[in-house]
C-alpha cells in the first residue's frame, strides 16, 4: 500500500498488543477515496492466520434496519449466545427479533456484544474490521462503540473506518487515526503503476486535481481519453466550478455510468437501490425493466461491479452513489417499487417498508401505516434511532393532522431513547404545532422538557400545564409528569412551579402518586419551612417501592439526603444500584451511582464514594451521557476538595459549570470550591461565593444548606460573624427539624463561632455530645479542630491537644490531607508532638487498589465467578480476570481462595 507505512505500522502494533491481552480500538477516518478500506485490508493481511478476522461493512440501504450490522458481526459467535448471562442473552435475542421480549436497555446489547467477542477471542485473538461506520444502523453503532471502549483486557483489536468531513469526530470516545492525502512522491508512484502513459503535464494536472486522494488519482486518470493522456487536448476537463473533490469524483463516475448500455444502467440502478448486494433479489426486481444477468457484463468489464458468492458488490461506495443518482427520479422510484414488490414474507417486512418509503413522493396513508409498524418493531427490539426514523417518515406521509402528531410524538420519544436530543426536540416541536389532543401534547411536552433539561434550560411550567390537561383522563401519566416537573423546579429554584406541582399531585385520586408527600415536603423546605417539610420527607423515605420504580426510588434517596439521613440515603441508593445491575439497566446505572456517591460523601465514606463515582463516570462516558458527566464532575470535585487535590478540584468544578445545577456556583462543584477555599484560608472568597448563592434562587438545595456551616466559619475567621447570622438561622431551623444528631452538633458549632467568647465553650461541649451519637465524622473532626484552636488560644494546651489529636486522626482516617495538616499544625503550636498519621490511619494493601479492582475483589471474595462479576459490573469475564490478576500482588496474595481471609471493608 503506497504512502501508508506509518499507519500500517501503528495497526500492526495494535494487533500485536491485543494478542497479549491488551485490547484496543481505533477509528480510521477521512474523506471518501482516501484509502480507509484499503488500510483495513492491510490490517487483515497483517493479522495473518494467527487471528480470527471478522469484517463487516455498513450498508446505506440497511441504516434503518435494527441491529443489522451486529447480527452480521456476531455470526461466528452464535454458538456462544446460550452461555451469555441471562439479561444479556435476553437483550441480544430481543434485539435480533428472536424472542418476545425486547431490549430494555440499548447499552445491554453492547455488553452482550462485548461478552460474545471476548468469548470468541478466547479461542484465538480477534480482529474486528468495521468499514463505512457512517452507514451502520444507529443501534449497531452504539453497541459496537460501547464494546470498543471496554476492550482493556481483551485479545481484541477493533478498527472502525468512517467517512467524515473533518468538522466533528465520526465516533466519540475512541482514538482517531485520520488519513491525510498522499504526498506528491507517493502520488507519482501510484500513477506510475496504474497510468504510466500520462505525459508529465497531464500527470501534474491529475495530481493537482486529486489533492492526494488515491481514488481520485485513479479515476481522474482513467477518465481521460488517449488524446488527453498524450496532452494533445487541453485544457483537461476535470474541475467543475464550485464542486468539492467528492463531488468531482462522483461526477467522473457518473460519466462512466453514462457510457454503459441502457440495460446495464438500469440493472446497476436497481442494485444501488437494493444496497445489500443480493444478486437474486436484484435480478428479480430488474426483470420488470427487461434487464437480466447478461447485462451485468459491461459493468464487470469496466470494473464498476464484481460478482462473488451470489453477491453483487460495487467497486467503491461512490460508484454505487453515481449509479443511483445518474438515474432520473422516476426511474429511482420505479426501482424501489420493484424491489418492494419482490420482497415478500415477514422476515423482509422492514426492508419492504423502506423501499415503499423511498418510492413515495407524496402523502400515502398505506405506506405510512407500513412504516409505523416498522417503527413499532424497531422500538420493541430496542433500536430507538431506527424507530424514530420510521415514525418520522410515517408522519411525513400521513394526511390526517392528529395521526401525524401522534407519530411525531412516537418519533420524539424514540429519538430521546436513542440519545438524539436535538432530533427529539425538533420532532416534539413539530408535533406540538399540529396537535390538539391533551394526551399527545403531554407526551410531546415531556420530550421537550427532557431535552431542555439536558441542555441546562429546564422549563417545569410547561410540564405542569401538560399534566393539568390530562389529570382527569390519565392521572398516572399526569403524576409522572408532575414528579419530573417538581424535580426540575427544585433545581431551577422555581418555587411557584414547585408549589403548583405539589398542589396538582395532591389533587389526583388517592394512591395515584407515591411521591406526592415528598414533593410537598420539598415545596415546604424551599419555602423556608423545614419544620413542615422535613417530616413529609422522612415519611417518603420509609415508603415502600418496587425495584422497578425508578422515580419512587430516586425520590426516596433524595428525601433521605434532604433530611440528612445519610445511612438511609446510602442504603436506598445502593438498592437502586443493585436494581439497575439486576435488570441490566446500564443507561440508568450512572444516575443511581451518582446518588450513592453523594450519600457516601456526606456520610464520610470517602473511599467508597471514590469507588462509586469512578464507576458512574466510566459508564456515563461509555454511554455518552454528557449531562450526567457534568453532574458527576461537581460531585467528584467535593472529594478532591476534601483530599486537598486543588488542581483536580478546580478542574472538575469547572467541568461541572455546563450543568444547570452549577449555575452561579450553586451546586456541588461550587460548594466544593467553597470547601477548598476554606481549608486554604481564602475566607473572603468563601464568604463572597456563599453570599451570592444564598441570595439566589437555589439557596434551599441540599449541598448549599450543608455548606452554610462553611460560610459561618469563614465569616467568623474574617472577624465578621454577624455577616452569616441570617444564613445560620436558615441552617438552624433545618437542623432542628431534621432531628439528626450530627446536624444539631454542627448547629452548636456554628453558635460557638457566632457567640461571644465567654459563651462559646458551652456550645462546643454540646456539639461534641451530639457528635458522639454518630454521623458525619468529617463534621465531628471539624468541630474538634475548631474547639482545639479555641482552647489553644485560651492557653489550655492540654485540653487543646486532646481535641486536635482526635481531629487529626479522624481527618487522616478520612483521607482529608489538608485538614489533617491544619490539625497537626495547631497541635504542634501547643508544644505537643505532632506526627501526622498515615492517611487512612494505617497503610493497607487495599488502598493500593483502583476503585474497579476493589469492586471486583469484593465480589470475588463473596464467591461470585468472573462471569457473575462481569454481569454485575458490566464487564467481560476476561476483564474481571485481568483486574483480579492486577489486584493479587497488591494484596500480597496469589490466589482467589486467599481473598476470604482479607478485610475488604464495606461494599458499596
Amino acid at each position: 500500500m503506497i504512502g501508508r507505512n506509518a499507519e500500517i505500522a501503528l495497526l500492526k502494533g495494535m494487533i500485536a498488543e491485543s494478542g497479549t491481552g491488551r485490547g484496543n480500538a481505533v477509528v480510521v477516518c477521512g474523506e471518501a477515496g482516501i484509502g480507509k478500506s484499503a488500510l483495513l485490508a492491510e490490517a487483515a493481511r497483517a493479522a495473518g492466520d494467527d487471528a480470527l478476522v471478522q469484517r463487516i461493512t455498513g450498508v446505506e440501504a440497511e441504516a434503518e434496519l435494527p441491529f443489522a450490522a451486529v447480527h452480521l458481526l456476531l455470526r461466528p459467535a452464535r454458538h456462544l449466545v446460550a452461555g451469555l448471562p441471562d439479561a444479556q442473552r435476553a437483550a441480544l435475542l430481543g434485539a435480533f427479533g428472536e424472542s418476545q421480549g425486547g431490549a430494555q436497555d440499548r447499552f445491554l446489547v453492547g455488553l452482550a456484544v462485548l461478552t460474545l467477542l471476548a468469548d470468541l477471542a478466547e479461542e484465538r485473538p480477534l480482529l474486528c474490521l468495521v468499514d463505512d461506520v457512517q452507514w451502520l444502523d444507529r443501534a449497531s453503532a452504539d453497541a459496537l462503540v460501547f464494546a470498543a471502549r471496554r476492550l482493556e483486557a481483551e485479545r481484541i483489536t477493533m478498527i472502525l473506518a468512517a467517512r467524515d468531513d473533518g468538522a466533528e469526530p465520526p465516533v466519540h470516545g475512541i482514538p482517531e487515526l485520520r488519513l491525510a492525502g498522499l504526498d506528491r512522491a507517493d502520488c507519482e508512484t501510484l500513477l506510475a503503476e496504474s497510468a504510466d502513459d500520462l505525459v508529465a503535464e497531464v500527470r501534474d494536472r491529475v495530481i493537482e486535481e486529486a489533492g492526494g486522494n488515491p481514488l481520485a488519482l485513479l479515476e481522474f486518470a482513467a477518465a481521460l481519453g488517449p488524446e488527453q493522456r498524450a496532452g494533445r487536448l487541453a485544457p483537461l476537463p476535470l474541475r467543475a466550478p464550485r464542486l468539492s473533490l467528492p463531488g468531482r469524483l462522483e461526477q467522473s463516475l457518473r460519466a462512466a455510468i453514462r457510457r454503459l448500455p441502457e440495460p446495464t444502467q438500469l440493472l446497476l440502478l436497481v442494485a444501488a437501490a437494493e444496497g445489500s448486494g443480493s444478486l437474486e433479489l436484484v435480478l428479480r426486481a430488474a426483470a420488470g425493466f427487461g434487464a437480466g444477468l447478461p447485462d451485468l457484463e459491461p459493468g464487470e468489464r469496466h470494473h464498476l461491479v464484481r460478482i462473488s458468492d451470489d453477491r453483487l458488490r460495487f467497486r467503491h461506495p461512490l460508484v454505487k452513489t453515481a449509479a443511483y443518482h445518474e438515474a432520473p427520479l422516476a426511474r429511482r422510484v420505479a426501482a424501489h417499487r420493484a424491489l418492494a414488490d419482490a420482497l415478500d414474507g415477514d422476515e423482509h417486512a422492514d426492508r419492504r417498508a423502506w423501499h415503499l418509503s423511498a418510492a413515495a413522493v407524496g402523502p400515502d396513508e398505506e405506506t405510512s401505516d407500513v412504516l409505523a409498524a416498522a417503527g413499532d418493531r424497531a422500538r420493541h427490539r430496542g433500536s430507538h434511532a431506527s424507530a424514530a426514523t420510521a415514525y418520522e417518515r410515517a408522519a411525513q406521509l400521513t394526511v390526517d393532522q392528529e395521526r401525524r402528531a401522534r407519530r411525531l410524538a412516537a418519533a420524539a420519544e424514540a429519538a430521546l431513547g436513542a440519545g438524539q436530543l436535538d432530533r427529539a426536540g425538533a420532532a416534539a416541536d413539530r408535533g406540538r404545532r399540529l396537535n390538539r389532543d391533551p394526551v399527545v401534547l403531554a407526551r410531546l411536552v415531556a420530550v421537550r422538557a427532557a431535552v431542555d433539561s439536558e441542555h441546562g434550560s429546564p422549563a417545569p411550567p410547561a410540564l405542569i400545564d401538560a399534566a393539568a390537561g390530562i389529570a382527569g383522563s390519565a392521572p398516572a401519566d399526569a403524576a409522572a409528569l408532575l414528579a419530573t416537573a417538581a424535580g426540575e423546579a427544585w433545581f431551577a429554584g422555581d418555587h411557584a412551579a414547585l408549589a403548583r406541582a405539589a398542589d396538582l399531585l395532591e389533587s389526583l385520586p388517592p394512591g395515584t402518586s407515591a411521591v406526592a408527600g415528598a414533593v410537598r415536603g420539598m415545596e415546604r423546605v424551599a419555602a423556608g419551612d423545614p419544620a413542615a417539610g422535613l417530616p413529609l420527607l422522612r415519611a417518603a423515605v420509609a415508603l415502600p417501592h418496587s425495584a422497578s420504580d425508578q422515580v419512587g426510588g430516586t425520590y426516596a434517596v433524595f428525601s433521605a439526603l434532604m433530611t440528612g439521613d445519610d445511612d438511609a440515603a446510602c442504603e436506598l441508593a445502593a438498592a437502586r444500584v443493585a436494581a439497575c445491575r439486576e435488570q441490566g439497566l446500564i443507561g440508568a446505572l450512572p444516575h443511581a451511582l451518582q446518588l450513592l456517591t453523594q450519600a457516601q460523601i456526606l456520610r464520610g465514606s470517602h473511599a467508597e464514594a471514590a469507588e462509586s463515582g469512578a464507576e458512574a463516570w466510566q459508564i456515563a462516558r461509555d454511554t455518552g451521557q454528557a449531562g450526567r458527566l457534568r453532574h458527576l464532575h461537581g460531585i467528584l470535585a467535593r472529594l478532591a476538595a476534601v483530599e486537598g487535590a486543588d488542581d483536580r478540584c478546580v478542574r472538575l468544578a469547572g467541568q461541572a459549570e455546563g450543568s444547570a445545577r452549577e449555575r452561579h456556583g450553586s451546586g456541588w462543584g461550587g460548594c466544593a470550591l467553597t470547601l477548598l477555599d476554606l481549608v486554604r484560608a481564602r475566607y473572603e472568597a468563601v464568604a463572597d461565593r456563599m453570599a451570592r448563592v444564598l441570595d439566589g434562587p437555589l439557596g434551599h438545595t441540599v449541598i448549599v444548606t450543608f455548606a452554610i456551616a462553611d460560610y459561618v466559619e469563614a465569616c467568623a475567621r474574617l472577624g465578621d460573624p454577624a455577616r452569616a447570622s441570617g444564613a445560620f438561622a436558615r441552617f438552624d431551623a433545618w437542623a432542628a427539624a431534621s432531628g439528626r444528631p450530627w446536624a444539631t452538633a454542627v448547629a452548636h458549632r456554628c453558635r460557638a463561632l457566632l457567640a461571644p467568647r465567654g459563651e462559646a465553650e458551652a456550645h462546643y461541649g454540646a456539639a461534641l455530645e451530639w457528635h458522639a451519637r454518630g454521623g458525619r465524622m468529617f463534621e465531628q473532626a471539624r468541630t474538634e479542630l475548631l474547639y482545639g484552636e479555641w482552647l489553644r488560644r485560651a492557653r489550655r494546651r492540654s485540653d487543646a491537644g486532646a481535641q486536635l489529636r482526635s481531629a487529626m486522626g479522624r481527618f487522616a482516617a478520612l483521607g482529608a490531607a489538608p485538614w489533617a495538616e491544619r490539625a497537626r499544625t495547631e497541635l504542634a503550636a501547643t508544644g505537643a508532638r505532632a506526627d501526622l498519621p498515615e492517611l487512612g490511619v494505617e497503610a493497607k494493601p487495599l488502598d493500593a487498589l483502583t476503585p474497579q479492582e476493589l469492586q471486583v475483589v469484593r465480589l470475588a471474595a463473596a464467591g461470585a465467578t468472573n462471569r457473575q462479576i462481569g454481569a454485575q459490573l458490566f464487564l467481560s469475564p476476561r476483564t474481571v480476570g485481568f483486574h483480579l490478576y492486577k489486584a493479587y500482588p497488591k494484596l500480597g496474595i496469589s490466589s482467589r481462595a486467599e481473598l476470604a481471609g482479607l478485610d475488604l471493608g464495606r461494599p458499596a
